[in-house]
């Protein structure tokens, strides 16, 4: 078990750490911009603000919606109506619940807890984009494949439990881009993330951690 004290150290160093990870990844929606004008092959960055909705054993362990969302994604148009590209994100759910029972690997403790499931996708995607390629509002569908860094963590009073494994996934989508002027649009859709189970997690199982992954973005074409 780890004390309050190791937490909030550990969370100081989480922190630093995303932060770096969020501008490297910033930057990686923009230098492509260029690279595409080099090779004639327009380019579509977005920067996306996402909730979920947790299905299946990630429901069975956080029944609740989440608000606490990001996502960073490229598409490089093979052709009008196709595209491909990668999806970098990361996705916060939690509930509280007092009285609650959680069965560890060595027992059962009951008391108030805070459970947190911490989703981190790094994903290759293919899109179909119906409607013309000028066209204000253009629907798509996709699929991306790749690999989610999945965190499970139980804060039981003052001590913590955790553990971290990787999992591949694949996420099927549908959505709708509206532009506007000057190569800015926006995005919705709707994505399923589903990380394959894996790993020997706090319960002492593989665990999935799957769920519905809803998306507003910002993007900009060139």
């Amino acid at each position: 078990m780890t004390t309050t004290r190791d937490l909030t150290l550990t969370a100081g160093h989480a922190t630093r750490r995303t932060t770096r990870w969020w501008l490297l990844a910033f930057t990686a929606t923009l230098l492509p911009v260029g690279v595409a004008t080099a090779q004639y092959r327009p380019y579509m960055g977005t920067f996306g603000y996402t909730m979920a909705q947790p299905t299946g054993d990630t429901k069975d362990f956080v029944n609740a919606y989440s608000w606490l969302g990001f996502a960073i994604e490229g598409d490089w148009f093979q052709r009008s109506n196709l595209s491909t590209g990668f999806i970098l994100g990361w996705q916060e759910l939690y509930n509280e619940k007092t009285g609650d029972s959680f069965a560890f690997a060595n027992g059962t403790a009951t008391g108030r807890t805070y459970r947190h499931i911490t989703s981190l996708p790094i994903l290759l995607k293919a899109r179909y984009w119906a409607g013309e390629d000028r066209s204000t509002f253009r629907p798509f569908g996709g699929l991306a494949l790749g690999t989610y860094w999945m965190k499970q963590l139980v804060d039981f009073g003052i001590y913590t439990a955790d553990d971290d494994h990787w999992h591949f996934g694949v996420a099927p989508e549908v959505g709708v881009l509206m532009t506007t002027r000057g190569g800015v649009g926006w995005t919705l859709n709707a994505r399923w993330n589903y990380p394959v189970a894996a790993g020997d997690y706090l319960g002492g199982k593989k665990q999935s951690w799957s769920y519905w992954g809803i998306g507003i973005g910002a993007t900009y074409s060139h």
